[in-house]
């Protein structure tokens, strides 16, 4: 008989172990709290505008890549995916701008044209970027035919130096290092504080994906990504039940050998064999399973690791085709864009135009969003439950405390606003229950990036956790190869051969 397997989540892990579970033989069902799949991998429309609030570009969006691998088989293999020329620009205090391009020769020429003295620094990221375009990430490596094994082999060494060093030094080390203050300020425009501990390994592998055309982005953006996946899913008899909040996991057994062998909520009682939790992890441990393993190694993450803010994501429906302007522009602010509230206080802006995807707004007009990371979430859920007057009119102060700084920088942008739309930590909180509403879970920090974070609790038996809490640097890629593993290692456990397809 079937292995019954109930997953918590329908986000993108969720969906991926609940896919390889279901092709493996076993019965599977997953229990999402919102009314659509995809969890933070998640867009919505606004009067003909759609917004997306997770993928800015892919990894494994490529066939050059073995992860693209792993899209085919979740079922988002065949999307239409735009690999850009460019990846962001920033906007310099002198009226020049500094872009990062995807074609390292093309991003080396760009350094130099700003810091003509910082030739080490040049190459240095021109070769390094090369060298992960070479090679590549651990996917679906049981999927590589000889030839392709034999050339990642080759790559490994240049991609293990990667790994090994720069993953363990923060790119403010090598930004400080630099003769040009031109080229200093444009860093500190496009990554600010974040220049302090992001590592230098993962921004190269980031450009080298997009240099090897394999970082892109989805037409359609999140929404269509999420459904892709979920079709293939449902497509193999696997279930999703929309709406259904789980209010604890349950444990039985003696002490010592305790199983996880079911969930409940407001629907009853399900009963299974395997219990998968791909839903918030401090949730999880905290409320799901009650507290009672305070203390195991999977809580400890939660006092050793940074997480993601939440964000204020404010969304504009622009009566305005913007196709000639940069798809990304980061620019600092004449003076700090601050509410009287205190609940916002920032002194740059990125500004995203979804130029490049006609599906996301009416024929000549462009969607654009702004991601502002906040850590006042507590502020923000608070009024929203006290006073949903004064958290709406709120939310309309930032957006206007937003048009009016992207004015100042691109005249005309005020004018072309038709349609608002703001999300804040509170939405968040409220559409994924992510602990304070963060948006990716662990943050990739130079300390704690390739630290290993446990998928089981000792003394636990039959049950795993899945996705951004288990993974230190977020992103969708993990989740995919984390759903694919589990299913590997369940498969092993009972006997199984794994097929991926």
């Amino acid at each position: 008989m079937a292995k019954r397997v109930l997953v918590i989540g329908a986000g993108i892990a969720g969906l991926s172990a609940a896919s390889y579970l279901q092709r493996n033989g076993f019965k599977t069902e997953i229990f999402e709290l919102h009314d659509k799949a995809g969890g933070l991998c998640a867009a919505w429309t606004r009067k003909g505008y759609t917004f997306d609030g997770c993928i800015h570009w892919l990894m494994g969006s490529g066939a050059s890549s073995n992860l693209h691998r792993i899209w085919v088989e979740l079922g988002a293999g065949d999307l239409d995916y735009i690999e850009p020329d460019e990846y962001m620009t920033a906007n310099l205090a002198d009226g020049d701008s500094f872009t990062i391009y995807t074609d390292p020769d093309k991003l080396e020429a760009e350094i130099l044209r700003l810091g003509p003295g910082d030739t080490g620094f040049a190459h240095l990221l021109s070769s390094k970027i090369k060298a992960v375009a070479r090679a590549d990430m651990p996917a679906a490596f049981d999927r590589l035919s000889f030839g392709e094994a034999a050339r990642l082999a080759l790559a490994l060494p240049g991609m293990g130096l990667v790994f090994t060093k720069w993953m363990k030094v923060p790119l403010q080390r090598l930004v400080d290092g630099l003769q040009s203050e031109r080229l200093r300020q444009a860093f500190s425009v496009l990554f600010g504080d974040a220049l302090r501990d992001f590592p230098a390994g993962a921004f190269f592998m980031m450009l080298g994906f997009m240099a090897k055309k394999s970082a892109g982005y989805p037409i359609g953006g999140s929404r269509a990504f999420a459904h892709a996946i979920e079709d293939k899913y449902l497509s193999l008899g696997g279930k999703i039940r929309y709406g259904a909040k789980v209010d604890g996991i349950i444990v039985e057994g003696a002490r010592g050998v305790r199983k996880a062998v079911g969930l409940r909520g407001s629907w009853g009682e399900e009963r299974c064999d395997y219990v998968v939790s791909a839903a918030d992890g401090r949730d999880t441990l905290d409320r799901l399973l009650s507290g009672a393993y305070k203390g195991c190694a999977m809580d400890g993450a939660f006092a050793t690791q940074v997480r993601y803010p939440s964000l204020l994501f404010a969304g504009f429906g622009l009566d305005h085709d913007c196709s000639a302007l940069p798809h990304a522009r980061v620019f600092m602010l004449d003076r700090p864009l601050v509410l009287e509230s205190g609940a916002l206080k920032v002194d740059r802006l990125m500004l995203r135009l979804f130029n490049f995807d006609p599906t996301l707004a009416p024929k000549g007009k462009t969607a654009a969003t702004v991601m502002i990371e906040t850590g006042n979430d507590g502020y923000w859920t608070s009024l929203a439950e006290r006073d949903p007057e004064a958290y709406a009119a709120e939310k309309k102060a930032v957006a206007d405390a937003i048009i009016a700084a992207i004015e100042l920088k691109l005249p005309g942008f005020a004018s072309w606003v038709e349609t608002v739309d703001v999300a804040t930590p509170k939405t968040f909180i409220r559409y994924t229950n992510n602990w304070h509403g963060s948006y990716e879970g662990w943050l990739p920090t130079s300390k704690t990036l390739g630290g290993k974070i446990p998928r089981t609790i000792e003394g636990l038996e039959n049950f795993e956790m899945v996705g951004q809490w288990v993974n230190a640097g977020g992103g969708l890629p993990p989740c995919g190869i984390d759903g694919r593993n589990l299913a590997k290692r369940l498969c092993k456990k009972e006997g199984l051969r794994f097929r991926p397809e």
